[in-house]
């Protein structure tokens, strides 16, 4: 709806803009309204000649539905000063032709400001950048979580084996008894289990103090409920991997052997 900024507006400092779709929606509920109204940019008046079609995000999260656009003179004069540095934002058709119009646009530029010297952002590198940060990232806490899976295992077994030492006679009073190697071996899985469950209930219960504290130094946390169960269920399948073979050892210890033993 109506006319986008000129060069008169740019040589004669026009304190006229063009805004986006939806900008215009949110302060005069319709494009119509939006058009030949006005609006106030840090205290001065601009008169709006114009509203975008609707676009969505364009590129770098820029979006022109809730842009605001002036003439750059009018810019420089009412709103930012002129100790500013001016940023284009140039859409390809396409991301096949992207090095070629960031060529065209380096040949423009150069004809138009001899001598000048400017610096080309490409949104796509900077995305594939962050996409292998991403991944970067996530082996690093794949490798962290091995870690712990294997350190905490380790430290589960050490106590299977240390209660199978301990109680080797009760097992083998147990087993004389007629207690069946299942039934042991059940036993102490489920005391593997238990640790698990209470270490990973408090490690759960840990991270959801931790959260404002991190918070309190500006760290962004989104915490998530199925990040919480995934969390409580490593540590469960934790116990019950490394505390089969304590138990499986302890319903292999035969009776006459179990009740001997110092």
């Amino acid at each position: 709806v109506g006319d986008f900024i000129s060069e008169q507006d740019e040589s004669d400092k026009a304190k006229n803009c063009v805004i986006g779709y939806k900008l215009a929606v949110d302060l005069f509920d319709n494009a119509v309204s939006a058009f030949d109204n006005s609006i106030t940019i840090d205290g001065t008046t601009f008169s709006i000649i114009g509203v975008l079609q609707q676009m969505g995000t364009v590129t770098s999260g820029i979006s022109p539905d809730e842009a605001i656009y002036v003439p750059y003179s009018t810019g420089s004069k009412y709103i930012f000063g002129k100790q500013i540095n001016p940023q284009l934002t140039v859409v390809a058709d396409s991301t096949d032709n992207v090095q070629t119009v960031i060529d065209n646009v380096t040949i423009l530029l150069d004809e138009n400001y001899p001598g000048a010297s400017f610096t080309f952002s490409d949104a796509g590198s900077k995305m594939e950048a962050a996409q292998q940060s991403s991944r970067t990232l996530s082996m690093l806490l794949m490798a962290v979580a091995a870690i712990v899976f294997l350190v905490g295992g380790i430290g589960i077994m050490n106590v299977l084996f240390v209660s199978v030492k301990e109680r080797t006679k009760e097992i083998g009073v147990l087993k004389a008894l007629g207690m069946q190697r299942g039934h042991v071996l059940l036993e102490f899985l489920f005391e593997a289990v238990m640790i698990s469950v209470f270490g990973g209930a408090a490690g759960v219960g840990l991270s959801i103090l931790i959260i404002p504290l991190a918070e309190r130094f500006g760290i962004r946390m989104e915490p998530a409920l199925y990040a919480y169960t995934a969390a409580f269920g490593f540590a469960v399948a934790c116990g019950t991997i490394f505390g089969f073979y304590p138990a499986f050892k302890a319903s292999k210890l035969i009776p006459v052997e179990a009740l001997t033993q110092e």
